[in-house]
Formats: structure tokens, sequence, C-alpha cells
């Protein structure tokens, strides 16, 4: 690579964000760092009672984290704050993808990692999956919303591109970004 890539990547919980963020670092050789990873491990190091407010502080540290590593460069940012951050913040990004599936798609591939036989047991992790998706979609809106005033229904304000992969295998998601990095100019 001539000069320096920074992707960023998001979508919501199951939507197959995190699968095509690493077939992208393995396709580009460059190091991949998680938003998410880096939240988990900062509330490690808070006590079991945070409270909201020292969430929004860590909040703030990884991304903070997160614009540090931008600057670096060859670099892929996957986040779902983060395409909203850099537009925001006119951070320059070599492109910025959201990756969606309808709810029901999100749902089933969460089922379906678990490999559970017993039809009671799958129908009841739907139900709780389900409504465990909704919930975190909403939370994330209102939280980004209130942190970074990112309208988080609209993701086509800060991304370049906006893929529902509801119907498509990994590889076909995979290629269409592949061919839209290709055609703005951005090759291994």
């Amino acid at each position: 690579m001539d000069k320096q890539i920074v992707l960023v990547i998001g979508g919501p919980g199951k939507s197959g964000s995190t699968t095509i963020a690493k077939m992208l670092t393995a396709y580009f050789r460059i190091e991949r760092v998680y938003g998410g990873e880096l939240f988990r491990n900062g509330l490690k190091d808070l006590y079991k009672n945070t409270s909201i407010e020292e969430m929004k502080i860590l909040d703030k540290k990884v991304d903070s984290k997160l614009k540090e590593y931008a600057r670096k460069g060859n670099i892929l940012i996957e986040s779902k704050t983060f395409a909203g951050i850099a537009t925001n913040e006119n951070i320059q990004c070599s492109a910025k993808i959201w990756i969606t599936a309808d709810l029901n798609t999100r749902v089933k591939r969460a089922v379906e990692k678990e490999s559970i036989t017993n039809p009671l047991v799958k129908w009841l992790r739907r139900k709780q999956i389900k409504k465990d998706l909704i919930s975190r979609y909403e939370n994330d809106k209102m939280r980004y919303k209130e942190l970074y005033s990112i309208d988080y229904d609209h993701p086509e304000k800060y991304n370049d591109l906006v893929i529902d992969n509801s119907g498509q295998t990994p590889d076909q998601t995979f290629n269409l970004i592949i061919n839209f990095l290709k055609d703005a100019g951005i090759k291994k």
C-alpha cells in the first residue's frame, strides 16, 4: 500500500460487521481495532456498579483512543460511533461503511451461532435475542445521540456506503465492499 488507509466499519448487533471487518483486515493486511472490545476492557477497570456518568467518560476515552488510531493510519476501526464522530469532527478516513440487516435476519444469525437443537429452547432463545437486540439498538441510539449528536437511525449521513446484507453471504458483502473501495481508488 502506498498511502495510509483508514477504514471504518460499523453496524448494529449481529449485522455481520465483525465478520466483514476481519475479512477486510486480512485483505488489506492492516490492524483492526474494535471499539466495543476497548469499552468492555475499560469496564473491567471500573467497579461493578458503574454509574452512567462513568460509562460516558469511558465512552469518550475509547473514542479518543480510536481517534489516535485513525491519525496513525493503516487501521480498520470497527465501531458503531466512529463514522459519525469522524464526520462531525472532519477526521480523514479512506472509507466509512455501515453494514446492517433486518431484525429477523440478525436474530436468525445469532440463534444459528448457538447451535441449539431443541425446538422449544430455540424458540425461547429467538424471543430473548430479538428483545435484547431491540433494547440494545434503542439504548445505543439514545446514548450516541446524547454523547455525540449522532442520528443512529440514519447511517447514510455519516457513511460512504451503507449495505443491507440481509440476503447476502459474507463473501457477497465483502465483494461489494471491495468493488466499492476499488472504484474509490482504495487498493491493497
